[in-house]
C-alpha cells in the first residue's frame, strides 16, 4: 500500500513543483520590471532637476555637499571619498576651499558649483533655477542658536567692521576665535529671516551672515514660502537628518554613503543636529519670519515622506542595499 501511495502522490508533488516554478518566474520578473521603472523614474526625475542648485543656509548642514557630489556622474574624480574638515583642509572654511576647486572636478551640468567665498549664497535668478534648486531647512530658533554657538566660525563675533577686513586668505573664525560674542538677543535680530534673504534677495550687495544686511519682512517671508512649495526639486530638514539623506536618494537614486549621515561640522564637540537648543536662551524672542519659510519646508518634506514611502523602516532597507 505505501509503494502504491508514493507513486501516486510523488508525480503530484513534482507536478505542483513545476506549477509553482512559473509562478514563481513571473513574480520575479514583474519585481524586476518594478525595479527598472523605479530606476528610471529616478534617472529622469534627476535629469529635470539639474544642474542641481544647492541653497546653503548657514547652520544647516555642510555635510549636504557630501550627498549631492556623490550622485553618480556629478564628480566621478571623488569616487567614495567624504569631503570633509580633515580631508579638503582649511578647518571650519573647508567647504569654502573645496568649492575653490568645484567646478574642475564636477560636471558643471549636473551641479551648479556655488562661488568660493559665497558658501551661503543666496538664489541668484529664480525664473532661471526654479525646479533645480535643493536645500536643508532648519527650525530658525534652533538654526540661530546653533550660529550663535559655533565657536569655530564665531558668527556672534561679526561686526560691520571686521566682516569686511581683509584676513589675508585665512578662516574669519580662526582670526576671530578669541573675539567676545555679542549677546545672544542682539546676534539672534542680526540673523532673523536669514533663510528668507538667501530665497528673496537675488543679486545682494551683503551676504547673509553680514550683521548689517537688510531687514527682511512679513512678505518677503511669503514670497519665499512660494518658492520653496514650487521651486525645489528637494527639500530635507537638518533636524531629519536620516531620513532627509534617504528621501533624497530615493527621489534622485545613487547609493547611499557612510559619511552622508555624519556631521561634518558640529557647533561643538560632541554637538548633533538631531540635539535641541534650550529655546529658554532666547527669552521669549523668536524668528517669527523664517518661522513662514520652514513651515513651508516642512510641508514639503512630510508630502514627500509618504509620496516616496520613505520612513525609519524603509531607509534601513533602502540604504542597506
Amino acid at each position: 500500500m505505501l509503494a502504491v501511495f508514493l507513486s501516486l502522490s510523488l508525480p503530484a508533488i513534482s507536478l505542483a513543483s513545476r506549477d509553482e516554478e512559473p509562478e514563481t518566474t513571473m513574480q520575479q520578473m514583474q519585481l524586476l520590471q518594478h525595479q527598472l521603472a523605479l530606476e528610471r523614474a529616478e534617472e529622469r526625475r534627476l535629469k529635470e532637476a539639474q544642474p542641481l542648485h544647492w541653497i546653503h543656509f548657514p547652520k544647516t548642514g555642510s555635510s549636504f555637499v557630501n550627498t549631492i557630489t556623490h550622485l553618480p556622474g556629478t564628480c566621478p574624480s571623488l569616487a567614495n571619498h567624504a569631503l570633509n574638515e580633515d580631508t579638503v583642509g582649511g578647518g571650519a572654511c573647508w567647504l569654502s576651499r573645496w568649492l575653490e576647486q568645484c567646478q574642475g572636478v564636477c560636471n558643471v551640468d549636473k551641479y551648479s558649483c556655488p562661488q568660493p567665498c559665497h558658501v551661503h549664497y543666496p538664489v541668484s535668478n529664480y525664473s532661471a533655477q526654479r525646479g533645480h534648486l535643493v536645500g536643508m531647512f532648519r527650525d530658525p530658533d534652533q538654526r540661530i542658536l546653533s550660529g550663535y554657538h559655533d565657536d569655530a566660525n564665531n558668527f556672534a563675533a561679526y561686526t560691520e567692521d571686521n566682516f569686511n577686513q581683509d584676513f589675508g586668505g585665512k578662516c574669519k573664525g580662526e582670526v576671530l576665535e578669541k573675539v567676545p560674542k555679542k549677546p545672544l538677543l542682539e546676534f539672534a535680530e542680526t540673523w532673523k529671516g536669514g533663510m528668507t534673504y538667501q530665497l528673496v534677495m537675488e543679486h545682494p550687495i551683503t551676504l547673509t551672515v553680514n550683521p548689517s544686511r537688510p531687514k527682511v519682512t512679513l512678505r518677503d517671508a511669503l514670497e519665499a514660502a512660494r518658492r520653496v512649495r514650487e521651486g525645489f526639486a528637494f527639500v530635507g530638514l537638518t533636524e531629519q537628518w536620516d531620513l532627509s539623506i534617504c528621501l533624497f536618494h530615493k527621489m534622485f537614486g545613487g547609493p547611499c554613503h557612510a559619511f552622508e549621515f555624519e556631521n561634518t561640522r558640529p557647533s561643538y564637540a560632541g554637538k548633533s543636529a538631531d540635539q535641541d537648543y534650550d529655546t529658554a536662551q532666547l527669552q521669549g524672542w523668536h524668528d517669527d519670519i523664517d518661522e513662514v519659510v520652514y513651515a513651508a519646508a516642512s510641508e514639503v518634506f512630510r508630502r514627500n515622506l509618504i509620496l516616496f514611502n520613505v520612513s525609519k523602516e524603509t531607509c534601513e532597507e533602502f540604504c542597506s542595499h
